[in-house]
C-alpha cells in the first residue's frame, strides 16, 4: 500500500505547483514544525505545520523538504490514492452493514433451526401444524408452535397426573392414591377428634361372571358396579373430588373386583350402616349386558376409625377382615370389624408362618383311610391325608391349615409334598403284593389351576415308580363346576393314561346332572352330610337311593363317606352303594400300622387276590351282633 506522500508523488507536480512549497530542512523551527499526532496517523508520511497551515512533506533530503498543503490534498487528491483514512471511512461505514446482514442472517438460521425443533416436538405429540405452515415470519411460525406445544404439554401433564391415581378401566382413584387420600382424611380427622369409616366392598359370583361369559362380560359389570357406586358416593353427601384432576377420592378399585368407600364425618354409627345397605341393594340389582341378564352380590366389611385402626393401612385390613367374616356368614351381608375378627386375622398369619416352617423342618404326615367294599371287606383304595403336629400346639386339624394354605397358595408346595409322599408309600406297598389297591389324593382348585396336571402326575409317579393304575385323583364337586376346559382335557389324558378321577363331597355344589355326564369322572363320592340325615329324614334316603341309580346307570362306583354306625352301614348296603369309608371302618391310620394290619396278616390273601381286607371295628361291645355281622 502506498503512503499518502507516495500517492501524491505519483501526481505530476505541474498539476498543482501553487500549492506546493519548499522548506530548509535546517530551518524548521516552532514555526514550522512536524504535527505529532496527524504525522503519526499519517503511515510514513510527516505533517508539518507553518502559520496555523498544515502541509504534507512529500519530498525531502538533508538539505530541504517539499511539501503540499493538506486541505488540498484532501479536497483534490485524496480521491485518486489508496490511503488508510479512505479505508476508515468506507469501513466506518460498510462495518455497521456488514455486521447488521451477519446478524440478521445469523438470526435466521437459529430462527430456521428452532422451528425445526419445534417441528419434531409437534411431531412428537402429534399436533397438526400444517395451517400456520404458510406464514412468511419464522419468528411467528415459532410463537405460535411454543403456544401450541404450552397448551400441549399442560393437557399432558395433567394427563400423566390422572392417569397415575387412576384405575384404567373404571376411572375411579387407584388403591395406591387412595391409601394417600386417607391418610390426610385420619390426620385431620385425629386432630379434630372425629370418627370415620370405611367400606371394604367384594363382590359375591364375579368369577362365574367371568367364567361364564368371558373377561369382557366381566370388565363390562365392573364399570357398571363403578356407577352405581359413584350414585351411593353422591346420595349420601360423601363426594370428596380432587380439585386439579377431578377424581373422586372418597371412592376406590383396590382392584380385581374389590371396591372401597369412605366417610369422612361419621357423626353416628348408622350412617356406615346406611351407607353399606345401599350399596348391597345397588349391586343386587340385575346387571343387563347385551341380551342377557346377570346377577351378582357383595359382601361389606366395615371398620370404623379410630376405634378399629388408626392408620389407613390397618384401617383397609380391618375392613378386610370384616369383609372375609360377612363372607364366611352367608355373603351378600355386610359386618362390623370387631378385636374378635382381629384375633382370627393373627391366627391365620401365625398359620400361615408356622407352615411354611413346618414344610421345611418336614413336621407334616400323612394317614391313611381304608375304604373297603361293602361285600366283603375287601380294601378298594387308600385315601392319603395329610397331619401337622405342632411342636408347641400338637395336632392341628387340616380343617383349620388346608384353607389358609389354600388362600395362600402354600397349598401348591405342600401338594407337591403330599402327592410325592402318597406316591412312594403306595409304590412300596404295591411292591408287596397289594397290586389290586389304589391311592387317592385328594386335588384342589388351586392345584388344578397352577399345576399342569398331566406331567406333573405323570412326572411325580415316574419318581416313585409306581404305576398310573394305582392313583386316584378326589377333586370336590365344586372345583370340577369352576374348572375350565383345559383342565378337563388334562384330566381326560390322565384317565386315559389310567388313572382314576373321583367327585368329593358329591351333592353339595350343586352341579347338573348334564355336566355330570360330560365330566371324565369314575367314582362318586357322597357327602357326609346326607348319611347323616338318610335314617332320620326319608327325603335323603331317596337322594341316596337315586344316586346310587344314577351311578349305575352311568357306570359309576358310588362310595358313600362318614360310615360311622352299623346302621348306615346296613342302609348303604341296601341300596346297592358299593363301597364304603367312615370310621366304622377305621380311622386314618398310620404307614406302619397299615402295614402291619394289611400285610403281616393278610399275607395269603394280598398273594392270592392283590389286596387285603379290613373289617369294621367293633362301635359298642356290648351289641356282639353288630360286629358278627360284618364278619367275612
Amino acid at each position: 500500500m502506498l503512503s499518502l506522500a507516495q500517492g501524491v508523488g505519483v501526481l505530476h507536480q505541474d498539476m498543482f505547483p501553487r500549492y506546493i512549497e519548499t522548506f530548509d530542512a535546517n530551518t524548521i523551527s516552532d514555526k514550522t514544525k512536524k504535527h505529532p499526532v496527524l504525522s503519526a496517523f499519517f503511515w510514513h508520511s510527516d505533517i508539518i505545520s507553518k502559520d496555523e497551515t498544515l502541509y504534507l512533506v512529500i519530498k525531502s533530503n538533508s538539505t530541504q523538504l517539499q511539501a503540499i498543503q493538506l486541505n488540498f490534498l484532501l479536497s483534490k487528491v485524496m480521491f485518486f490514492t489508496n490511503i488508510p483514512l479512505l479505508l476508515i471511512f468506507v469501513a466506518a461505514f460498510l462495518i455497521p452493514v456488514f455486521l447488521s446482514f451477519r446478524r440478521k442472517n445469523q438470526q435466521h438460521k437459529t430462527l430456521k433451526h428452532l422451528n425445526q425443533q419445534a417441528q419434531m416436538l409437534l411431531d412428537a405429540f402429534k399436533i397438526d401444524f400444517s395451517s400456520q405452515q404458510h406464514s412468511p415470519s419464522n419468528l411467528i411460525k415459532l410463537d405460535l408452535a411454543i403456544t401450541q406445544l404450552c397448551e400441549r404439554v399442560t393437557q399432558y401433564q395433567r394427563e400423566t397426573e390422572t392417569n397415575i391415581v387412576q384405575d384404567k378401566l373404571t376411572g375411579l382413584a387407584d388403591r395406591h392414591a387412595y391409601l394417600s387420600h386417607l391418610e390426610t382424611q385420619l390426620n385431620h380427622a385425629q386432630n379434630n377428634q372425629q370418627k370415620q369409616a370405611l367400606l371394604f366392598i367384594d363382590l359375591d359370583g364375579f368369577k362365574q361372571v367371568n367364567d361364564s361369559f368371558g373377561h369382557s362380560f366381566g370388565d363390562e359389570v365392573l364399570i357398571q358396579v363403578s356407577d352405581r357406586l359413584r350414585n351411593v358416593i353422591r346420595t349420601h353427601h360423601l363426594s370428596h373430588v380432587h380439585p386439579s384432576n377431578l377424581i373422586e377420592q372418597n371412592l376406590s378399585r383396590l382392584g380385581g373386583d374389590e371396591f372401597s368407600i369412605f366417610i369422612e364425618e361419621l357423626t353416628e354409627a348408622e350412617r356406615a350402616v346406611d351407607v353399606a345397605q345401599s350399596v348391597l341393594f345397588e349391586i343386587e340389582r340385575d346387571f343387563v349386558l347385551g341380551n342377557k341378564i346377570i346377577k351378582i352380590g357383595a359382601s361389606i366389611g366395615i371398620a370404623v376409625f379410630p376405634d378399629s385402626a388408626s392408620t389407613p393401612y390397618a384401617l383397609l385390613q380391618m375392613a378386610d377382615v370384616a369383609m372375609y367374616r360377612a363372607k364366611t356368614d352367608g355373603r351378600g351381608i355386610f359386618r362390623i370389624y370387631s378385636p374378635e375378627m382381629g384375633s382370627k386375622m393373627r391366627r391365620y398369619h401365625y398359620l400361615l408362618e408356622e407352615m411354611r416352617l413346618a414344610l421345611t423342618s418336614q413336621n407334616f404326615s400323612l394317614s391313611f383311610q381304608p375304604i373297603v367294599h361293602v361285600e366283603d371287606c375287601s380294601i378298594d383304595y387308600f385315601e392319603a391325608l395329610v397331619r401337622w403336629t405342632h411342636p408347641v400346639e400338637g395336632n392341628i386339624t387340616p380343617g383349620e391349615f388346608i384353607p389358609i394354605a389354600e388362600e395362600s397358595n402354600l397349598i401348591l408346595e405342600l401338594g407337591d409334598w403330599i402327592m410325592q409322599e402318597a406316591c412312594r408309600q403306595m409304590s412300596a406297598w404295591y411292591n408287596a403284593g397289594m397290586r389290586k389297591v389304589r391311592i387317592s389324593v385328594n386335588v384342589s382348585g388351586v392345584q388344578l389351576k397352577h399345576r399342569p396336571l398331566h406331567d406333573w402326575i405323570m412326572a411325580m409317579l415316574g419318581k416313585a415308580g409306581l404305576p398310573a393304575h394305582a392313583l386316584m385323583l378326589e377333586i370336590t364337586e365344586s372345583c370340577f363346576i369352576e374348572a375350565s376346559d383345559a383342565v378337563i382335557e388334562q384330566l381326560e389324558l390322565l384317565r386315559n393314561e389310567g388313572v382314576l378321577i373321583a367327585i368329593d363331597d358329591f351333592g353339595t355344589g350343586f352341579s347338573s346332572l348334564s355336566t355330570l355326564a360330560e365330566l371324565p369322572v369314575d367314582i362318586i363320592k357322597i357327602d357326609k352330610l346326607f348319611i347323616d340325615q338318610a335314617n332320620e329324614n326319608p327325603k335323603y334316603n331317596k337322594i341316596l337311593n337315586s344316586i346310587s341309580e344314577l351311578g349305575k346307570e352311568l357306570n359309576l362306583k358310588v362310595v358313600a363317606e362318614g360310615i360311622e354306625h352299623a346302621e348306615q352301614f346296613e342302609l348303604v348296603k341296601n341300596l346297592g352303594i358299593q363301597c364304603v369309608q367312615g370310621y366304622l371302618v377305621s380311622r386314618p391310620e398310620s404307614s406302619r400300622n397299615v402295614g402291619h394290619k394289611v400285610l403281616t396278616q393278610n399275607l395269603n390273601h394280598i398273594a392270592a387276590t392283590g389286596t387285603g381286607v379290613w373289617l369294621p371295628q367293633e362301635q359298642d361291645k356290648s351289641d356282639k351282633g353288630a360286629y358278627r355281622s360284618y364278619q367275612i
